[in-house]
């Protein structure tokens, strides 16, 4: 029996939540894939460091499309332990969101770190690469902080400018005007911005929690409704 009223919101939350569930997910394994396996990049240019993020973007993009395909078909087909699946895997990834704020707030010198190294190795590929996938990186960390690359004459002389969200021209060299990546990326990344962004991503995931148990129990409670008969 298909449910309505505050069901039926909740139903079409959850699925538009989960459209943009899979594109998240399908980004993170796409990406982490293409960065583990393109054969372009020196092997020694692969560090145990960037195989850790690398692969840790896969794990998490795989357990968001499993999620996501839960929420899906349980939405659409009101099944009700598939929603149930779907609210378990749902709470996992908020409470590890929330957790994951938390430790990056308490060890904001490590978490920054980590942040600076992997896109020096990225930045480092680039340079050898020159590819799509990289640049589009770069490109959200360059916005982000306002900055572009690892600073030098060399950077301008490898052609790594065209990535840089500011250029001038110097006879007829595009030079950077950006600051140095790695000293802002270190500084800008301050606690309270790292667990906002962790808790924005967590209040979320339970909000869309939340609507999936109410779909539950509508879904429960349109089953063992029965019309009045009328004689």
């Amino acid at each position: 029996m298909a449910v309505g009223g505050c069901g039926q919101f909740c139903k079409w939350i959850v699925i538009l939540f989960n459209i943009l569930f899979i594109l998240v997910g399908m980004g993170l394994l796409a990406g982490g894939m293409y960065l583990r396996f393109s054969a372009d990049v020196p092997q020694d240019m692969k560090t145990n460091h960037f195989m850790f993020m690398v692969g840790l973007s896969i794990a998490i993009g795989v357990l968001i499309l499993i999620t996501a395909a839960f929420g899906d078909y349980g939405s659409c087909s009101e099944n009700k332990a598939s929603i149930g699946v779907y609210c378990c895997l749902l709470f996992l990834l908020a409470a590890a969101a929330a957790i994951g704020g938390g430790l990056a707030f308490v060890k904001i010198s490590e978490f920054s770190a980590h942040v600076a190294e992997f896109y020096a190795t990225i930045f480092a590929q680039y340079i050898v690469t020159g590819d799509v996938i990289r640049a589009f990186i770069l490109k959200l960390f360059h916005k982000a902080f306002d900055c572009c690359g690892l600073g030098g004459a060399m950077q301008t002389l490898m052609g790594a400018t065209n990535i840089c969200p500011q250029q001038t021209s110097f006879l007829g060299i595009p030079v950077s005007t950006s600051s140095s990546c790695l000293p802002l990326i270190m500084s800008q990344l301050d606690a309270s911005s790292v667990l906002t962004f962790f808790m924005v991503i967590a209040g979320i995931l339970f909000l869309v929690l939340v609507c999936s148990v109410m779909l539950c129990c509508n879904i429960k409670n349109s089953e063992h409704y029965s019309p009045p008969l009328y004689y």
